[in-house]
């Protein structure tokens, strides 16, 4: 992404920053409202990807809390869930599985409810390929969910959606797909067909055709998506690039490397996450095209862009 898609973000941080440093002077480091800050900064420097800093300020607060609250205390409980995020997004499975389960106990036992936590422990459960223990644990937020706030509410959703990605990932791609419709359904219905949840929901119903084989109806997909996402959101979108990034994929899928390269080319340059650019080389979609000196072109290419991009954060 562009620098000026940077600068709000940046200077969000430093306002929460200089914030925080000013709670800390005048109410000292153990004052709730202080530690409620250092959670907000800790929350945005992981959203920007700054996975380190983030759980470093995250085990600062949350050892302060157990100081000063209780491990039982439920912004204690809240912090010990925010820290396990951090340790999922950067890989740390059995760590964040870990914590989670210590916040799942703690809350069965002091709050009668573990809703929470319960979804985010199955998918460590299932990054780890426990899958059948992850499906069973999703599924049973999944129905209270459901219950007690609805089949439309945005946590029901995202427990689909979870349960969705475990059966892909086992190969039971006809439920995944039967499933994932269901979502796609609720949302235009309560969301809209433009929105973004809609559309990311679109964009996983279609890499489930992908893993069926059924690779001409997911190009149309993907194709189709990526109008609506470049007329609603702009043609830099970084969403419409990884569309771009995907129907790539489906090319090379197919063996259709003359169209493979110039896709990947663009998805690069109109900014998929560098998270992405790194995978390339190692992105099993794209093993047709290893050993075609155009592939290590753009994988040096996608390199080079996603260490600019860490520079301009």
């Amino acid at each position: 992404m562009g620098s000026s898609a940077q600068r709000p973000l940046r200077r969000s941080r430093e306002l929460q920053r200089e914030t925080l440093e000013s709670e800390r002077r005048v109410f000292g480091p153990d004052d709730p409202e202080t530690l409620a800050l250092d959670q907000h900064l800790a929350w945005t420097l992981l959203s920007e990807g700054h996975y380190a800093e983030a759980e470093k300020l995250q085990r600062e607060t949350l050892d302060t809390q157990r100081r000063i609250l209780g491990l039982e205390n439920s912004e204690t409980l809240l912090s010990m869930n925010s820290l396990a995020a951090t340790l999922l997004r950067q890989g740390r499975y059995a760590e964040a599985e870990k914590l989670y389960r210590q916040a799942f106990d703690l809350q069965r036992r002091v709050l009668g409810h573990t809703l929470a936590t319960m979804g985010s422990l199955g998918w460590a459960v299932a990054q780890q390929g426990r899958y059948a223990e992850a499906e069973k644990l999703e599924r049973a937020a999944f129905e209270i969910e459901r219950r007690v706030q609805g089949p439309e509410h945005q946590d029901t959703l995202i427990s689909m959606n979870a349960i969705v990605a475990i059966l892909s990932r086992e190969g039971r791609y006809r439920e995944a797909e039967k499933l994932a419709r269901d979502v796609v359904g609720i949302q235009r219905r309560s969301l809209g067909p433009e929105h973004p949840d809609t559309l990311a929901s679109l964009d996983t119903l279609y890499s489930i055709l992908v893993g069926e084989g059924r690779y001409s109806e997911a190009e149309k997909s993907w194709q189709q998506l990526r109008e609506v996402q470049r007329r609603v959101f702009g043609p830099d979108d970084v969403q419409a690039a990884v569309s771009t990034y995907n129907l790539a994929c489906v090319a090379a899928h197919e063996g259709k490397r003359d169209e493979a390269f110039p896709l990947l080319r663009e998805a690069i340059d109109h900014g998929i996450p560098p998270s992405l650019d790194l995978d390339i080389e190692n992105d099993s979609d794209l093993q047709s095209l290893h050993g075609d000196p155009r592939f290590d072109a753009v994988v040096a290419h996608a390199k080079e862009r996603a260490a600019a991009a860490a520079k301009k954060q």
